[in-house]
């Protein structure tokens, strides 16, 4: 059975996301249609685009639905906690030359309590148990030019 998303469930107020630290990376590629997102996270709160047309409440971020098509959406706080789907240890870095300085590290995909899935860091030692299942909130990383980056913390126990 496929995956259904969840287009219309959305957290109804904003939790505030714990702040995890400054982000050691490149900055976040910032256009017109995704600033929002970015400035959002950078003062500690985590909004996606829902689609205007069908309700899809959508990651990763798009000038257009990728349901309908449709290129009007609003900004809407989406859930801070979450399940692991699937998680890595990454022992390489590539790309830019700052990541093969913080290998080893943990990056997963995880499933928000309301539907969406986001990819990201999680913030914790690389000989952590993070599996599918683990519970997790979200955090964010600050950067140096305001905007900010989500991350991941795995949580003891769900409060």
């Amino acid at each position: 059975m496929s995956r259904q998303p969840h287009p219309r469930r959305t957290a109804s107020t904003q939790t505030p996301l714990t702040y995890a630290g400054t982000h050691d990376g490149p900055e976040p590629v910032v256009h017109p249609e995704t600033e929002t997102h970015w400035k959002r996270l950078g003062a500690g709160t985590l909004v996606l685009q829902r689609c205007g047309k069908c309700g899809l409440v959508r990651y990763p971020l798009a000038p257009v639905c990728w349901r309908c098509v449709s290129d009007d959406y609003e900004w809407v706080p989406v859930a801070t906690k979450g399940t692991v789907r699937v998680a890595t240890i990454v022992t390489r870095g590539t790309g830019d030359p700052r990541w093969a300085q913080q290998t080893p590290y943990v990056v997963a995909l995880v499933e928000l309590d309301d539907g969406p899935r986001i990819p990201g860091r999680v913030i914790c030692p690389p000989t952590t148990n993070v599996s599918a299942g683990t519970r997790i909130e979200l955090g964010y990383l600050t950067t140096p030019n305001g905007n900010g980056v989500h991350c991941f913390i795995p949580l003891e126990a769900d409060s």
